[in-house]
């Protein structure tokens, strides 16, 4: 019996089964293919409570008698998303007679497709809120911390520890190194929660169930590119403003001294 093939199989099976339980780093959203991508944005919505109906070329889902379309970009496009592509999707939204279209792209949108979307029964979920839908989809599923590896000289199951390096015998007395590394499934730098913690406070939730991106007074609120002209003028102008409070204040003491 060929028992490198078994211990091979097994390690792929257990390698998506925790997996699963993980959040994908950004960088691995961009580089999986449209079709991989789309799987995974139609796992998510399950979990998110909608029931899918059709998957590809839409994906056509379910969720409290609602009906919702929803876009997948090219995952390796980093173009942003222009408003043709959002006009598509107003129109298939428009056919299907559905509650709302959403447009998923681990990527961004260009500034007139937002102004489109805002204006259209769609929600746009770049790559932040992506990662963010995905983490509340997840709620409540933990690593799981034990994995079983095959021995290549005999096939025993030996069962191994996400928390330890060391090989461990099997019954037939052969040595059988870990095959998964948890540095594999949670990258350096990404903060590691205890069961139950969350990574951040609750987060704004749509009708979809995915993440809306938190802007106070509702107003979005984007960075102005300026010139190193305009960056000195407005230093300038701030140094002033400080100026006249100073004065203003040191005015107002002498007048309440006197």
């Amino acid at each position: 019996m060929n028992f490198a093939h078994l211990a091979d199989e097994l390690q792929r099976q257990e390698f998506a089964r925790l997996v699963g339980a993980v959040t994908p780093r950004i960088e691995a959203f961009r580089s999986m293919t449209p079709g991989g991508f789309r799987d995974e944005v139609a796992a998510m919505m399950e979990r998110l409570d909608h029931t899918l109906i059709t998957v590809s070329p839409w994906l056509v889902t379910l969720k409290a008698g609602r009906k919702y379309v929803t876009a997948c970009a090219n995952p390796a496009d980093p173009t942003p998303i222009k408003v043709p592509a959002i006009r598509r999707l107003h129109e298939q939204v428009c056919a299907a007679s559905a509650f709302k279209g959403i447009y998923v792209t681990p990527c961004s949108f260009t500034p007139d497709a937002e102004h489109y979307a805002t204006h259209a029964p769609i929600d746009l979920v770049d790559g932040s809120l992506l990662i963010k839908s995905m983490q509340r989809s997840r709620k409540g599923v933990l690593l799981p911390q034990t994995y079983k590896v095959a021995c290549r000289q005999c096939g025993e199951i030996v069962q191994h520890s996400l928390a330890e390096d060391e090989p461990l015998p099997c019954r037939g007395g052969h040595m059988v190194p870990p095959s998964i590394s948890r540095a594999a499934l949670i990258p350096y730098g990404s903060p590691t929660p205890a069961p139950g913690q969350q990574l951040a406070g609750p987060v704004p939730t749509l009708a979809s169930g995915m993440c809306l991106a938190p802007h106070p007074g509702g107003t979005i609120i984007k960075p102005r590119n300026m010139s190193l002209k305009a960056q000195r003028r407005r230093a300038i102008k701030a140094h002033n403003q400080r100026l006249r409070g100073r004065s203003i204040k040191e005015q107002q003491a002498d007048s309440s001294g006197r």
